[in-house]
Parts: structure tokens; sequence; C-alpha cells
């Protein structure tokens, strides 16, 4: 296959880096990961993706390009970002080194304002787009990554319209097996996700570290988790976007079929990591209060997790 994007590096290949950055390069484009922690690991046993949707099949990511430094990875065409937001403040010294005058920009984070943040970081000329993961995708040991329920991946640039070299990662994404969506709106796709991740994130650290099933079948933890998405709906419409009550009723349809599910903010905080409190709940409250929405529930929720993880609070 003809590689269409050029050298691409990955930065924080963990559930998401891992899982979509080896699809890409199983599917023949050049794609070269930055390893951190478990590059020892890597470098022994490979990297192995399941994918559960298709009966358990598993695949090992072939002729791997594993680094462990920035500086060792070199500059690329395009970088993505999948590295949690808890880290945007070491962004900066980590990406330099692989960038070139004309890198383009892929964040997979979590959360609100991570596009600006790397337009401050590198420059508002620089290209940068989004993608936003609606899947569930856990890594279950440092070599293995499971994908547990496909979905699919929603792309969208500030601007509006996708640029062309953005609709090439798309169209890369797509020729690799995964389902991808075009945003016309990034705002009206970022509003949408935090109308699932707000509550069940939230509520799974909260309530005690539980999972997704356990909050659907509690019902004041079920109704909770309803007036946190109104919330959102509120809050999307202070800001132009409209989201229908039949897209929030929608995200229990979907919750509920995957069982006793571990959100990633569930998962880092069980496993004594830092929570990404200030992009998925922080952000979003800031942006509602600035245009006067009330938004009690989702400040209750933000002190609790802040309480709980022991984050401080951005001002």
């Amino acid at each position: 296959m003809v590689k269409s994007l050029g050298k691409i590096g990955v930065v924080g290949p963990g559930a998401i880096g891992g899982y979509y950055g080896g699809m890409l390069a199983q599917s023949g484009e050049d794609v070269h990961f930055l390893f951190r922690s478990t590059f020892d690991d890597i470098v022994r046993d490979g990297l192995t993706l399941v994918h559960q949707s298709e009966q358990g099949r598993s695949s090992k990511v072939g002729n791997l390009h594993a680094y462990h430094t920035p500086s060792s990875l070199g500059p690329c065409d395009w970088i993505i970002v999948a590295i949690k937001a808890t880290a945007n403040s070491a962004l900066e010294e980590i990406i330099r080194p692989m960038l070139g005058p004309s890198t383009r920009l892929l964040t997979l984070q979590n959360g609100m304002g991570n596009v600006e943040n790397l337009h401050r970081l590198f420059g508002e000329g620089r290209q940068v787009m989004a993608g936003l993961c609606f899947t569930c995708i856990n890594r279950t040991s440092p070599c293995v990554i499971e994908s547990l329920l496909p979905g699919y991946v929603q792309f969208g640039q500030l601007d509006g319209q996708l640029s062309k070299d953005a609709e090439t990662m798309v169209q890369s994404f797509e020729a690799s097996g995964i389902k991808v969506r075009r945003a016309d709106s990034l705002d009206d796709a970022l509003w949408r996700k935090l109308c699932w991740n707000i509550p069940f994130n939230g509520l799974a650290i909260a309530a005690g570290g539980i999972t997704t099933d356990l909050i659907l079948a509690d019902s004041k933890l079920k109704k909770r988790a309803h007036d946190l998405m109104l919330e959102v709906q509120s809050a999307a419409y202070a800001h132009g976007v409209e989201i229908e009550d039949s897209f929030l009723n929608r995200q229990f349809e979907l919750t509920e079929p995957m069982g006793p599910y571990r959100p990633s903010s569930l998962i880092d905080f069980l496993d004594g990591k830092p929570v990404e409190v200030d992009v998925i709940w922080g952000e979003p409250l800031r942006r509602g209060i600035a245009k006067k929405v009330l938004m009690p529930e989702t400040e209750k929720l933000w002190n609790e997790l802040i309480e709980k993880t022991g984050v401080v609070q951005k001002t």
C-alpha cells in the first residue's frame, strides 16, 4: 500500500494512541511510536491489538517502530497526540524535537481546550485537527490493547471545514478499517461527547469506583447522570450548539450493552494515575459559567472529583 501521510509520530500510545496508531501501521502507514514507561515491554513482546467485535481476533503490529525519546524519533509529517491531557504541561518539551516546519497535528485527547492548547504551544498558523473517539478501548497489559466496542472517530477543526490534509488523515483512518465521521462543527462534537464523558466518567469515580452498569442500575445515580447531561445540553446551547433530547436518551441506550465497563478516567483513578479533571469537567464548567448557565450538578461533581483525586483546581 502507498503511504499517504508520510512519517507519523504517535505521542502517548496507550489504549487510544496505541490502537489507532497500530491500525494505521497495519494498513501500511509509516507510524513511529514514542513509548515511555512501556518501552522495554514493547521492544521485548511487541504490540498486540485485540478486536472483541470480531470474535476476539488478535493481531500483532508488524515491523513496529518504537522509540524511547522524542529526539530519537525525530521530525514527522504528522504527530498524533494521544497522551493524557494531564500531561499537557510537558507537551512542548515532548513534541518540539518531533516538529518540522510543516508538521501537522492530530489530537485524540479527551475533553475541551486541547486544540487551542496545541495552537498556543506551536503556533496559530500550524494545522491542528481533533479526533473524538466514541469507542471503548482499554490497554489490558503493557503490550495488549483491546477494542471492546469499535464505535467511531469524529474529526473536526476549529474553523469548521476539514482542510485537504486533514481529509487525507480521515481517509487513512477509514482505509485502515476504522469507522469515521466528519464534524461540520468541532464545538458541536465536543459538547456531544461530554454528554457521556461528564456523567459516566465522573460518577464512576465519585460513586466509589464503580462500573457503568452499576450507575445504570442505581435510580439515583441514573437520574444524576441525566441531570448532568441536561446541564451539558444547556451549556452547549449557550455556545450555539443544539443537542436534541433524543441524543441524551441514546447515551443510556449505548451504555447498557457495554456491561461492567470501566471508563478511562476510572481506570486512571484506580491505578493511582492523574485524572483529566480539568479538561473533562473544569473547562466545560468554566465555559458554561462564562455564558451564565447554571450548572450546579456539574460543579458538585467537579468538586467531588477534586477531593477524590487531589487535583489542584485551575483558576
